[in-house]
């Protein structure tokens, strides 16, 4: 430690160039008396020793800084500013190695960098070829010095090659393992004295290892602290695991719905004038549910109620002539035929008057959305109103999304996460499913799914409560389980 301190000593207080040497000579003094001179000498030693210590305290200043940076980015800063005073640099390049390049970082007396400079551009061009040159690794964290050619890269702009300091110095940044975190480049326009390059060589050393205190503990070798007997038994394991037997299942928006419903259609073409029920209403058998607008079926009616009135009285007329008229006897059949079109044709306007009355033909209730949205509305013959439902008599209709499609055996295992009790999941079975998918919510093609609620004896959901079923198929190795769709997509996009 006695000899690299006393080098540090001797660079910080030595002078870099003649100039400099000149400006540190003591200055001469006219017409001093004779006595002078030797007390010039003997405080000279004084001062040497001084600057010395000063020097030395700024190279600890500078590295307690280091250890102490908070960020990558406030060490880079302090690197290339810092750097360029103790080694006596003109400026100062801090670079970052990022795949398989040096990109800078930082420039002395810069806030920011912009990489797309000519400057910047050759600077990178001449340490990444530097780099490629000593590798990216290293048996263990040292700081060579590697001397820069300016005439190298000659391809740049020219207003690089016109950058008075053409004496670089590139100092590589390692980790603690030796492998490579950046590099410092050190510019001025006189040739590097072997004190500053000891400074430098310090000062390199103390950042690499700030910087890699900076990194995250899984930069550091995780494997060379694994031996190959713990590598091998956690493979083992891994294998162990990827063929251990798990049950197959998907995820599927499901919903409570009503088992056996009763659909109320419509029984004629029409527009419904009025829902007399509310939704969810209990309803017994023959109670109103809707009423159809009946203006025009009413008018028929009455119109042909008139008709047969006087279908009627014509027959009685010609009974009559009859009697005395034998052309009554001819048309005694014809009027009778009259009559009885009539009839049929007020009957059947009496019928569909009739029909504009929906009635429920069983007991349960009224399951539908809104009666605003049904209030005049135009329905055709057979088109779904509302339905009539038990709500003890439930099931699950879960939409299996084709990407998710696994194979389902009748009875398989269902498990219903409701939206109205999430952490309480109710058992099911699957009853049967469709063959054929059909586009479901959101234009999604899904299979739809008929699953029987498990009597266990908790109470019912409410009908039309959605959530998410988990449906169990057969038995398949974890390590299918886990990668099930990317061998999918592969497989389809190989076609294998």
């Amino acid at each position: 430690m006695a000899p690299i301190t006393s080098r540090i000593r001797k660079a910080a207080s030595a002078p870099s160039h003649p100039a400099a040497q000149k400006a540190a000579a003591p200055p001469a003094v006219p017409d001093a008396p004779q006595a002078a001179p030797p007390v010039a000498s003997a405080s000279r030693p004084i001062l040497e020793v001084a600057d010395s210590q000063s020097g030395l305290i700024a190279l600890l200043k500078v590295e307690a800084d280091a250890r102490s940076a908070s960020s990558k980015r406030d060490l880079t800063f302090l690197i290339a500013n810092e750097t360029r005073k103790l080694c006596r640099a003109r400026q100062v390049f801090v670079l970052t190695w990022r795949r398989g390049k040096l990109e800078a970082e930082a420039v002395s007396s810069l806030a920011a960098v912009d990489r797309s400079a000519p400057l910047i551009v050759w600077i990178e061009k001449l340490a990444s070829e530097a780099a490629t040159g000593i590798g990216s690794t290293a048996p263990k964290m040292v700081s060579e010095a590697i001397a820069l050619d300016p005439v190298r890269a000659g391809d740049v702009d020219p207003s690089a090659r016109a950058y008075p300091f053409r004496n670089l110095q590139m100092l590589p940044l390692r980790h603690r393992d030796g492998e490579m975190l950046g590099a410092i480049v050190l510019a001025r326009e006189i040739p590097w004295a072997e004190q500053d390059m000891v400074i430098a060589h310090r000062l390199t050393a103390s950042f690499g290892h700030a910087w890699s205190a900076l990194l995250s503990p899984r930069r550091q070798s995780l494997w060379s602290r694994i031996s190959r007997g713990h590598a091998a038994v956690g493979a083992a394991v891994l294998m162990a695991l990827a063929f251990m037997p798990v049950p197959l299942s998907a995820l599927a928006p499901a919903e409570v719905v009503a088992r056996g419903a009763t659909v109320v259609a419509a029984p004629i073409d029409g527009v419904i004038d009025a829902v007399v029920v509310e939704p969810n209403q209990q309803v017994q058998p023959g109670d109103v549910l809707v009423r159809l607008a009946d203006i025009t079926l009413k008018n028929r009616y009455e119109v042909a109620e008139r008709e047969v009135t006087v279908a009627d009285a014509r027959l009685k007329q010609v009974t009559q002539l009859a009697f005395s008229d034998p052309r009554g006897m001819h048309e005694l059949g014809i009027v009778r035929a009259e009559l009885a079109l009539k009839i049929a044709e007020r009957n059947f306007a009496r019928d569909m008057l009739g029909h504009t009355v929906i009635s429920a033909s069983r007991g349960g209730i009224a399951v539908f959305s809104d009666k605003r949205e049904l209030t005049g509305k135009p329905v055709a013959v057979g088109e779904r109103i509302l339905e009539v439902a038990d709500p003890g008599l439930l099931e699950l209709r879960i939409d299996l999304p084709v990407a998710d499609a696994i194979t389902l055996r009748a009875g398989a295992k269902v498990a219903a996460f409701l939206d109205s009790d999430p952490l309480r999941p109710y058992a099911a079975s699957v009853e049967r499913s469709d063959y054929k998918a059909r586009p479901g919510e959101g234009d999604v093609a899904s299979f739809r799914v008929i699953a029987a609620l498990a009597d266990d004896g908790r109470a019912l959901p409410r009908l039309g409560v959605r959530g998410t079923a988990q449906i169990y198929g057969d038995q398949v190795p974890l390590g299918f389980y886990l990668f099930r769709r990317p061998i999918a997509a592969a497989r389809q996009w190989t076609g294998l």
